[in-house]
C-alpha cells in the first residue's frame, strides 16, 4: 500500500480538469489512477495444492507511479554494485544557477540534454589535462530535479572512480589524492562557457530571458569522497526508478494538505513542511520528465558503446570477474508464491483474469489487511 499513490489518485480527477497540465503530466496521472486497479486487468493465481484462488492487477510500470519501479531498482543496484571496481569512488554534483532554473522549467528536452552532455565533457575535458590525471573519466550520471522541499532543482550526481584510462590506453592512473579528484573552479569554468554557446541559437527567445548574471555566479560542484561507491549506489538508486518524494517521507496526507519530512542541507536537521493539495500537486507534477528523456546516462569508458575499454580497465585493475549460473525460468503459466493463507514456496498456476468493462476505475480491497489478495469486482 503506497500512501502517496493513493492520495495522488484521489486528487487525479480534480488536477486532471486544469488545463495547464503537459501531455506526460496526463499520462503520469491516468496510470497512477488506473495502477493495480480492474482498469489495468491482472492474473488469476490458483494453488496447485489446495485450489485457493488469489487475483491480482497488473501495474502502471510508469516511472512517476510511487507503487511501480522497486524490482527494477533493486536490479539496477545489484548490476551497478557487482560492476563497483577496487579503487575509491568520488560523488560529483552540478548544479546551475537559480536564474536558469525557468528556463530548464520551460525547455527540459533541451537542457537537460545541455546540460549533461556539456557537465560530463568538462570533467572529461579537465581530467585530460596533463597537470591533472591526463585520463579519461568512466562516469554514471542521475539526473534530480527536485529539492528538499520539491522546489524545482534540476542538479546532476555523477559517481566517478577516482582514476581513469590513460590516453594512450596503456595504464591507469590513479587519482593523487583519495579525498581530491580534480579543481571544481576548473570544471565550473569550462561548463559554464559550453552552456553558454547552445543556449544562443534556437530558440532565441530562451536565451533572451536568461539573465546575464546567470553566466557569472551560482555555478557549482561538489566533490565528495564516496569509499568504494556501494552506499552511493543505494542512495541514487532511490531517484532511477521513482520521482521527487517517497513514502517514507509524506506524515499526513488528506484531500485539503500534505505534510512531509525533509533534511535541511546546511545544518543537517529534520524538518517538516506542510503544503496545499493543490500546491503539493503541482510541484509534484513539475519533475515528471519528457517522454523518451533518460534519468540515467553513462560517459566515457562506462558507456555501453565502449565495452573494449571497460574490459581493458578492468584487466588493468586486476577486477574480480563473478561468473553466475544462469537462473532457470519457471515454465509459463507456473509461478512460485506467497501469501497469508498459504504455506510458504506454494506452486500457482496462472491464468489471466478478465477486464471488466464498468466500474474499470474502482478498486476493491480485500478486508483481510494481511493477506495481499484482491478480489475483482463485476460490473
Amino acid at each position: 500500500m503506497s500512501v502517496l499513490a493513493d492520495w495522488l489518485a484521489r486528487q487525479a480527477p480534480a488536477a486532471l480538469r486544469r488545463s495547464d497540465l503537459l501531455p506526460a503530466q496526463r499520462r503520469a496521472l491516468h496510470a497512477i489512477r488506473r495502477c493495480r486497479t480492474p482498469a489495468m486487468g491482472g492474473h488469476r493465481y490458483r494453488c496447485a495444492k489446495c485450489s485457493s484462488e488469489h487475483h491480482a492487477f497488473h501495474s502502471c510500470h510508469h516511472r512517476a507511479c510511487p507503487r511501480c519501479g522497486g524490482a527494477k531498482t533493486a536490479e539496477w543496484t545489484r548490476k551497478q554494485t557487482a560492476r563497483l571496481l577496487p579503487v575509491p569512488y568520488f560523488l560529483v554534483t552540478c548544479t546551475v544557477p537559480e536564474a536558469l532554473r525557468p528556463a530548464f522549467l520551460a525547455s527540459p528536452e533541451l537542457l537537460h540534454d545541455l546540460f549533461f552532455t556539456h557537465a560530463a565533457a568538462a570533467l572529461q575535458t579537465v581530467a585530460a589535462r596533463p597537470r591533472q590525471l591526463a585520463a579519461e573519466l568512466g562516469m554514471l550520471g542521475v539526473l534530480h530535479t527536485s529539492g528538499r522541499q520539491l522546489q524545482f532543482h534540476p542538479h546532476l550526481h555523477f559517481i566517478i572512480p577516482g582514476g581513469g584510462l590513460s590516453l594512450d590506453r596503456k595504464k591507469w592512473r590513479h587519482c593523487r589524492k583519495s579525498d581530491w579528484l580534480l579543481p571544481g573552479d576548473a570544471v565550473i569554468a569550462v561548463l559554464r562557457r559550453a552552456m553558454d554557446g547552445p543556449c544562443a541559437p534556437p530558440p532565441p527567445e530562451l536565451h533572451a530571458q536568461i539573465p546575464e548574471s546567470a553566466w557569472h555566479k551560482g555555478w557549482w560542484i561538489d566533490f565528495q569522497p564516496a569509499g568504494s561507491g556501494e552506499n552511493v549506489v543505494r542512495y541514487l538508486a532511490r531517484y532511477v526508478q521513482h520521482a521527487a518524494i517517497s513514502d517514507e517521507r509524506i506524515l499526513q496526507a488528506d484531500d485539503r494538505s500534505v505534510r512531509f519530512s525533509y533534511t535541511d542541507s546546511r545544518t543537517g536537521q529534520r524538518g517538516e513542511v506542510t503544503l496545499a493539495a493543490g500546491e503539493f500537486m503541482r510541484r509534484y507534477l513539475q519533475h515528471i520528465l519528457p517522454p523518451g528523456q533518460h534519468r540515467v546516462r553513462y560517459f566515457g569508458w562506462l558507456h555501453p558503446a565502449a565495452q573494449r575499454r571497460r574490459l581493458l580497465v578492468e584487466t588493468l585493475l586486476n577486477a574480480r570477474i563473478i561468473v553466475r549460473e544462469p537462473v532457470e525460468a519457471a515454465p509459463p503459466g507456473i509461478c512460485v508464491a506467497r501469501t497469508a493463507n498459504s504455506s510458504p514456496w506454494s506452486v500457482w498456476v496462472r491464468s489471466p483474469a478478465p477486464r471488466p468493462e464498468a466500474d474499470a476505475d474502482r478498486t476493491v480491497e480485500s478486508p483481510d489487511r494481511s493477506c495481499s489478495t484482491v478480489a475483482l469486482r463485476h460490473g
